[in-house]
């Protein structure tokens, strides 16, 4: 969707700058996001995270059809973010436990299979979101969002009916979340320095995607 929409914006009247500054705004989204996403994990369950995931990326695209200005476009993409965020990772640590229950031992063929799935599906979702822009503007979102919409019902299918587990952390020895332990983490140095990398990759790589999106 990250193309449709840049497409999205210019054709309800957003200038190009003021689409690069509402893009912006999704990975403001994305960090906050990523904060909490391990933790709930851990406490509700990955499958759990996964559906709240869907249902708010669904309530953006929701917002994205009503309410058509820079403001709405800007707090959409916010919690846009944090709809990715909250699967990012999650979705993959799920599919690595569900390797080690089934005793699937990771091979490069598992691997190459595993890269060659996301980028068909990258690749078939991304014209069926250019083809429904060319015949509507809302069309892809409506798609999107309906298609979200009935994510939780699937989780709901496959951790009732076919004995799928959610994967909560049943340890009980967990480091504590508390204020000290936070304070001491931002005081390290090293948490600077990959810190200010990342901000510079990240300023590099937006400003080439943002260009592209909009060309």
């Amino acid at each position: 969707m990250s193309g449709i929409f840049s497409l999205f914006y210019a054709k309800n009247g957003i200038p190009d700058a003021n689409i690069s500054s509402i893009k912006s705004f999704q990975n403001i989204g994305i960090m906050f996001g990523l904060l909490p996403a391990g933790y709930l994990a851990d406490k509700v369950g990955r499958l759990k995270v996964l559906a709240l995931s869907s249902l708010v990326i669904a309530t953006i695209f929701f917002i994205l059809i009503l309410f058509r200005n820079f403001f709405f476009f800007s707090m959409a993409e916010l919690l846009y973010g944090i709809g990715l965020a909250l699967n990012s990772g999650i979705l993959l640590a799920y599919v690595t436990d569900l390797q080690e229950q089934n005793e699937i031992a990771p091979s490069s063929r598992l691997m190459g299979m595993q890269v060659i799935v996301l980028n068909l599906t990258t690749l078939i979702g991304g014209n069926i979101g250019t083809w429904l822009f060319g015949i509507k503007d809302t069309a892809p979102i409506w798609f999107a969002m309906l298609g979200l919409a009935l994510y939780p019902a699937f989780v709901w299918l496959m951790t009732s009916f076919l004995s799928f587990s959610d994967n909560r952390a049943f340890s009980k020895k967990k480091d504590k979340y508390n204020i000290k332990n936070i304070v001491g983490f931002f005081r390290k140095r090293n948490f600077w320095i990959l810190l200010l990398l990342n901000v510079g990759y990240d300023c590099g790589t937006q400003c080439f995607i943002q260009h592209d999106h909009l060309w």
